[in-house]
């Protein structure tokens, strides 16, 4: 026991890994609690494996049990719709069980180890920004950055990351993706990009990040490049050419839609149609509008559903998250956030909400927002005050959080 304990007191790595696993925990107990307050309210007697998994998760569970099979009459819905990765992972841990373990609780444990993982890597990333911005290591000993991982666990819409859905492990592969850019690790970067788009269609977008990246670590590398003096395109010009000269690049650039490519070949042989996880969409949705434009438009103005309505004032939301991130500098981060958030904008917005904390960026916007932008944005330089206002905001999030799984529990279609 004092072994630990000096181990917690000199090992960084260890502190943090204790205090995720503390926060997990508590987090994941206040969803058990959670429960009889639900079936006392509602009066129910359903158990928490069935409240926390909904809709999508059933498929998930039926995929993991089953595999991919053909849509029937009365279910259009074909699960090839729902890419393999997660499955697969699910499939290898009931394995270990040798089948025995409950499929439900098989994917809620991968998916709180996965969004375990993306937090301590997530708290990693960030502290190793601070370094390399201010040439200094931050102050651990007041745990810098534990407050990203306080929102991954208890944020709004969080409750994701512990069913049996995709967002946990596609956060992981996000967040390992920008870890491994972040140390110039290209080639592993750009695998983590490829198992993100074996387990979401938009994870094929991280090949922009990582270009940016590339292009940012080029130029910063070169300094004599001006681009006061030489121009923007300039500039450009003289990447592409580096870029076509390094072989390490380009294979780490051809890697990032691997995952996709390989399931696509799947379905070739599976159902003969490798665009079918795009064209059984409609299966979801008859309706069309135009792609983003269209989209916003009439669910801004309330022109569907009051939920769809919600949604769309959600996506401005995360544009304006994402637009503060490009000023503070957070140029890959938040252009994969845009990204990946007009994907879904080019059908509906069914769903945004949950496309946005899936995709991982929007939880380093807002702890910028918590801690250094919106402390310079208001001038706060009154520890109390900070401290006070961080308090403040987090017990909202928190209370938002209890109300949105209390209405998951009740399957309430806001949450579709």
């Amino acid at each position: 026991m004092n072994t630990l304990i000096e181990k917690y007191k000199k090992n960084s790595n260890f502190r943090l890994a204790v205090q995720l696993l503390f926060i997990l925990v508590l987090s994941r107990v206040v969803m058990l609690i959670m429960v009889p307050v639900y079936n006392g309210i509602m009066g129910t007697n359903r158990s928490f494996s069935f409240l926390m998994n909904e809709w999508d998760a059933k498929r998930y569970q039926f995929m993991v049990d089953n595999g991919y099979t053909f849509p029937l009459d009365t279910d259009p819905q074909a699960n090839w719709a729902f890419f393999p990765m997660y499955v697969i992972v699910c499939q290898f841990v009931k394995l270990l069980t040798f089948w025995k373990a409950d499929t439900y609780w098989v994917g809620m444990f991968v998916s709180n180890v996965c969004i375990y993982i993306a937090a301590y890597f997530g708290i990693k990333w960030l502290r190793d920004r601070y370094k390399i911005n201010n040439g200094t290591q931050p102050d651990i000993n007041n745990n810098y950055g534990i407050l990203l991982g306080i929102l991954m666990f208890m944020a709004p819409y969080s409750f994701y990351c512990a069913s049996v859905y995709t967002e946990a492990m596609f956060i992981m592969f996000i967040v390992l993706f920008f870890y491994f850019s972040q140390k110039k690790q290209w080639l592993i970067a750009g695998l983590m990009s490829a198992f993100a788009s074996a387990t979401r269609i938009v994870g094929c977008t991280l090949v922009f990040a990582l270009i940016i990246e590339l292009y940012l670590d080029y130029k910063n590398k070169n300094t004599v490049i001006d681009s006061k003096k030489a121009g923007i395109w300039q500039n450009v010009r003289d990447f592409v050419v580096h870029f076509i000269k390094t072989p390490k690049e380009i294979l780490s650039v051809m890697l990032c839609p691997l995952g996709t490519f390989i399931y696509m070949t799947f379905l070739r042989f599976f159902c003969g149609d490798v665009w079918a996880f795009m064209h059984v969409q409609i299966a979801w949705r008859e309706d069309s509008y135009f792609p983003v434009i269209g989209v916003m438009w009439k669910a801004c103005t309330g022109q569907i559903e009051p939920r769809y309505t919600y949604m769309g004032w959600f996506c401005i939301a995360a544009f304006a998250v994402y637009a503060y991130m490009i000023y503070r500098k957070y140029y890959s981060m938040a252009f994969f956030g845009i990204i990946a958030l007009l994907v879904p904008l080019t059908s509906h917005v069914m769903s945004t909400c949950r496309f946005i904390i899936g995709s991982f960026v929007i939880f380093i916007g807002v702890y910028d927002l918590m801690t250094a932008g919106g402390r310079e944005y208001l001038e706060l330089k009154n520890k109390k005050k900070v401290i006070a206002i961080d308090s403040i905001v987090l017990i909202i999030f928190f209370a938002l959080e209890l109300f949105l799984l209390f209405l998951w529990y009740n399957s309430d279609c806001w949450l579709m």
